[in-house]
């Protein structure tokens, strides 16, 4: 049986079929990538809603200590360098947060797209208060700095995936565990301070038999209002730092698969750590 020829329009439009059907499978093959990323802007936005930082911490201890003294008078409180703090973990959130809008574009064959203001901004090593920068720290920000003001001038598409997540996985890596130590351990610590701080206040008023039951009673009854309002931003934080734990857990798995992004154990791994992200942040919304 003789084969028949297609015609150049049949054949034109069998080309331009095929085109489209691999290119829509190019974009199905990295959605997961794409919702993955998104998943952690939203989980890295979640540092905006919370309900403490350094600044509140100290303005609180130093009022505390203020009532104690029972003084209305004095209340010039010197939170400066918390206040540094404040802004210095701000500035390393923002740059993360643009890493993965980068990240998101690229994978979704877009054009990399940042506010350059954050990435602008500079960072020095020293002591702030309730952080330190070292050299690590900052050539780690630097490092993503760079990489992602190169992704926009030399204009980043899908084809540099792999360069834009291999370059910046060290860095990250560092950046995120920056982050999840100062919401672990840095701040964490100073609301640990300060319920021991109370409970030394409290103590002498509740034991005081001096005062009416009522009295004694009502102080107690503050204390554990106090403590309770610190367990609840306490786990504000850890549930934060879940969810940079799962971020980059992500990413290492990126970074491990970098040569092979669309096999089925990737986007099974990527869906299992955004699921964990999700749950953290409904949790961390309904605190």
């Amino acid at each position: 049986m003789p084969v028949r020829m297609l015609s150049p329009k049949l054949k034109n439009f069998a080309i331009c079929f095929v085109g489209v059907a691999l290119s829509l499978s190019s974009c199905v093959n990295l959605r997961h990538i794409s919702e993955f990323s998104k998943t952690s802007i939203e989980g890295i936005e979640q540092y905006d809603s919370l309900s403490t930082s350094f600044f509140e911490v100290c303005l609180q201890d130093a009022r505390q200590e203020s009532i104690r003294k029972f003084d209305i008078h004095h209340t010039e409180y010197d939170c400066e360098q918390n206040n540094k703090a404040d802004s210095i973990t701000k500035i390393i959130y923002k740059a993360t947060q643009s890493y993965f809008d980068g990240l998101s574009d690229l994978s979704q064959n877009e054009l990399t797209n940042y506010n350059t203001d954050n990435l602008t901004q500079t960072l020095a090593t020293g002591d702030f208060g309730p952080l330190k920068l070292n050299e690590t720290d900052v050539k780690a920000y630097s490092d993503i700095s760079t990489l992602l003001l190169r992704a926009i001038t030399d204009t980043y598409r899908r084809k540099k995936l792999k360069e834009y997540i291999t370059q910046a996985h060290g860095p990250l890596l560092k950046l995120l565990q920056f982050l999840e130590l100062n919401l672990e351990g840095n701040l964490t610590g100073k609301l640990n301070v300060q319920k021991s701080s109370l409970k030394n206040f409290y103590f002498d008023f509740v034991k005081d038999k001096r005062l009416s039951t009522y009295e004694r009673t009502k102080f107690a009854e503050d204390y554990f209002r106090r403590i309770s309002e610190i367990d609840a931003q306490q786990k504000e934080l850890q549930t934060l730092a879940e969810i940079l734990r799962e971020i980059s857990k992500g990413h290492q798995s990126l970074y491990n698969n970098s040569g092979h992004m669309t096999d089925k154990q990737v986007r099974k791994e990527l869906l299992g750590y955004g699921s964990q992200m999700e749950n953290s942040i409904r949790s961390l919304r309904n605190m």
